[in-house]
């Protein structure tokens, strides 16, 4: 018990740095992709996206060691979870990111820790302590004072006159139900990786999203404007493909089998921190009160997340196994 628990101490240690540094990844990758969208078709970017990011993943892999396949037993969760988290849930968010604002982008998404704490709690593969679901709770609460404080104060969030204004509304429901995805692929990753490695999850589940989602694509692909997309929108769509999507990926499911899904799924709640750092240094906008309350909050929920009382066992069991 003492070395799982040393186990759990250590890979936390590094997956804190690694997923600390996710979430600016996405903090900026949010700000990105709602510019590029202004000249890219919303699946014309996406497919392109992903594909690339795929490219990527194999890469990485076969730098790695080499082409990992999964066994014939695991193509169906393998099959599955590329579905959810990279077909359904990136088609739920490219479309409703193209409908909202990134600042209700990003309050919808807040929603995800506590869905996916939530699910892993009660299907059994790691039990929340009070103290957790504490925590799940203040993050939720700290990630709307930040947005809310935004749009209180002329800042970000003043892209969109209300958290939810009746022109975003649509958009800010169908990035809300593709969540779902995004949080049943994160607890399906925990299985995968009894028998795969976080790289070969990654790129295996990355291949057959971008396969599913491609006869979604093929019209936007067709009447897409190719020739009038300038070299910045390009940019960031490699930026948002290779770190992202692909180096982010592979550290987030790391993080899944270290840590388990809802010690990870928390720190997405850091990422309305980071928007509004962002936009403080580059935009210059101003932090009230609201919004330091909020960061607070949120640091405060993660560390009871992260640090609480859980049931380690449950994702200790599958270390060192590829």
């Amino acid at each position: 018990m003492v070395l799982k628990r040393y186990r759990l101490v250590k890979a936390m240690s590094r997956g804190n740095v690694e997923l600390l540094i996710v979430t600016i990844i996405w903090a900026i990758n949010s700000i990105a992709v709602k510019d590029a969208l202004g000249e890219f078709l919303p699946l014309q970017f996406n497919v392109v996206r992903l594909g690339l990011s795929t490219i990527v993943l194999f890469l990485v892999m076969q730098l790695s060691g080499g082409i990992r396949w999964p066994s014939r037993k695991d193509w169906p969760r393998v099959l599955m979870a590329g579905f959810l988290g990279n077909t359904f849930y990136q088609y739920m968010f490219i479309k409703g990111i193209s409908m909202s604002t990134a600042s209700n982008t990003s309050f919808v998404l807040a929603t995800m820790p506590a869905t996916t704490a939530a699910l892993s709690h009660f299907l059994g593969k790691q039990k929340l302590s009070a103290r957790m679901w504490f925590g799940v709770f203040l993050t939720l609460i700290g990630a709307g004072l930040i947005i809310t404080g935004g749009a209180a104060s002329g800042s970000a969030g003043s892209l969109s006159k209300s958290v939810f204004s009746n022109g975003t509304s649509l958009g800010d429901l169908i990035t809300l139900t593709g969540t779902a995805g995004w949080c049943v692929y994160t607890i399906m990753s925990l299985d995968l990786m009894k028998t795969l490695d976080p790289i070969g999850a990654t790129a295996w589940t990355m291949f057959a999203g971008v396969v599913f989602l491609i006869p979604l694509s093929l019209a936007e692909l067709g009447t897409g404007n190719w020739s009038h997309i300038s070299f910045k929108a390009w940019s960031e769509m490699v930026f948002s493909a290779v770190f992202a999507i692909a180096l982010s990926y592979i550290i987030w499911n790391r993080g899944v089998k270290d840590s388990g899904p809802a010690r990870t799924a928390i720190f997405q709640n850091l990422t309305p921190i980071w928007t509004g750092v962002f936009g403080w240094l580059l935009l210059h906008e101003t932090w009230n009160l609201t919004r330091f309350a909020g960061a607070a909050v949120i640091l405060t929920g993660v560390s009871l997340v992260r640090f609480g009382a859980g049931a380690p066992e449950v994702r200790l069991a599958t270390a060192g196994k590829r």
